[in-house]
């Protein structure tokens, strides 16, 4: 298994309350995977995607990514993971604004050591025509594809992707989803998506549902199961 949560906890304060955010989560993943995670507001998800990707730590259990404990990691080594194992796509895509495409990539490339080369990315996104333009001169799909190359850029083992299309019409989150399943495809990333949106379950290997920082499903699914994304009833 590449991914392996044993009995997880992570807590916050809130007024001095304490508040179990995910409360002995344990499940695997394995390697090439797509998982879909699932939950209204408040379920746990973005702390979920939030450990797994290094950002924050948790209070007891064990997070295994390949062979590595990443609790037990260091800053400085935390800062490693997430620069060279992880790439995150939110739902706003924190491009910086008086960089072009290609720059906001390039930065990304710059700082991981395996990264894949910039030009053969916006190709794979399908953006290699629109690499001088600047944030501004995008539509939302075109700046999501923007941060979905900066993400791939690094070549990263794990995705880690945070309401992909909250901000996008129907058309564009076919195409962004669509997207993530070439992208798991050819470069045999792990891709792990939480969202509101129970019509993206339908393209998972995966499907994992969370209330109240419990997982409540988790469900693998047949290859005659997985959904095409124009099959999809959004």
């Amino acid at each position: 298994m590449y991914i392996q949560l044993k009995q997880v906890q992570k807590t916050y304060e809130s007024g001095g309350i304490p508040f179990k955010a995910l409360n002995d989560v344990s499940l695997t993943i394995k390697e090439g995977q797509i998982a879909v995670i699932l939950g209204p507001s408040g379920s746990g998800k973005s702390t979920l995607l939030n450990v797994l990707g290094g950002i924050d730590r948790i209070n007891s259990g064990e997070i295994m990514i390949g062979q590595t404990d990443i609790n037990k990691l260091t800053d400085n080594q935390l800062t490693v993971y997430r620069r060279d194992m992880v790439g995150f796509i939110f739902q706003f895509y924190n491009l910086i604004p008086n960089l072009t495409s290609y720059e906001n990539i390039e930065v990304a490339s710059n700082i991981s050591k395996n990264s894949l080369n910039a030009d053969d990315v916006l190709e794979a996104v399908g953006m290699k025509d629109m690499k001088k333009r600047f944030p501004r001169e995008l539509s939302g799909g075109q700046q999501q594809r923007i941060s979905i190359a900066r993400a791939l850029v690094k070549n990263p083992k794990l995705l880690l992707c945070d309401e992909p299309t909250g901000a996008l019409d129907f058309a564009t989150s076919q195409e962004i989803i669509k997207l993530l399943i070439e992208v798991n495809q050819k470069f045999k990333t792990t891709i792990l998506i939480i969202t509101h949106n129970e019509a993206i379950a339908g393209i998972a290997h995966r499907v994992i549902r969370l209330r109240s920082g419990e997982i409540i499903e988790d469900r693998s699914k047949s290859e005659e199961e997985i959904l095409p994304v124009e099959r999809i009833e959004w």
